[in-house]
Parts: structure tokens; C-alpha cells; sequence
């Protein structure tokens, strides 16, 4: 399969949607509300799937805890939203992204794969996930 970029709410991501509709969620007690960066997706000619479980290769640079709201696409209030900052200690070619329900370890409830962007020490990227309930 060749490298793609694209965005998906994971099956786990799914499942915790589910469950945190009920009045006192059974097992995803947290938001996935933690940004991860990962390289290795182009190299591995991977995209993002809704069977992932993790990144290719996460940052050592750990995860953000990302602003949570809730913002309009469609109809008021139908979209889920994660704004998360992530600053390198390095030199990388980030090129995919995660949202977890922890700051470690985890389940990751989306995945995103997107073309390479070359980051050095002290450089930002910024994430903005949406997950539309339609």
C-alpha cells in the first residue's frame, strides 16, 4: 500500500465514543485528548488506518495534553475538537500523529498520517483534530 495521507477515528476511538455516552463510562474513562507525533509512516509506505493501535515510531519528545472543546461543522455543537502543540527536541521528519487517552501508553482513539514536514530543535507543530458526529 502506498503512503497516504489521511485521518481516521480508530476502532478503539469508536469504542471510546461509545462508551463515554454512558452515564458513568465501563472502561474509557478518558478523553483521548493526548497529542502524539510519530515518524516512519512514509518510509513504511503506511497510512492511517482504523485498525491502528499506535504510530510508527512515536516522538521521545512524549505526549501534549491537547485543549478539548466542542466546535460546530454542520450542526451546532457536532464536532469534537483537540488542539495540541507539540515542540521538538531534535532534528525530525514528523509525519503522522496520534490522539491517546493517556499521557503513556494508552489506547489511541485517532490516527493521521500526512505528507513530511521537517523539524529542527525548538520547532513547533500545532494539530487541530476534529471528529464529526454526523
Amino acid at each position: 500500500m502506498p503512503f497516504g495521507a489521511a485521518t481516521v477515528v480508530t476502532n478503539l476511538g469508536k469504542a471510546m465514543f461509545a462508551d463515554r455516552m454512558r452515564a458513568t463510562p465501563g472502561t474509557y474513562t478518558n478523553p483521548p485528548k493526548f497529542v502524539a507525533g510519530g515518524v516512519g509512516a512514509t518510509s513504511a509506505a503506511r497510512t492511517a488506518a482504523a485498525a491502528d493501535t499506535a504510530l510508527s515510531s512515536e516522538l521521545t519528545e512524549g505526549r501534549t495534553s491537547g485543549v478539548e472543546s466542542t466546535v460546530t461543522t454542520t450542526n451546532a455543537g457536532d464536532t469534537y475538537q483537540v488542539v495540541g502543540t507539540i515542540t521538538m527536541t531534535g532534528s525530525r521528519a514528523l509525519d503522522e500523529m496520534g490522539l491517546f487517552d493517556a499521557s503513556s501508553a494508552g489506547n489511541m482513539g485517532f490516527s493521521a498520517t500526512h505528507a513530511v514536514n521537517n523539524l529542527s530543535s525548538g520547532d513547533s507543530m500545532q494539530y487541530t483534530c476534529k471528529a464529526q458526529q454526523t
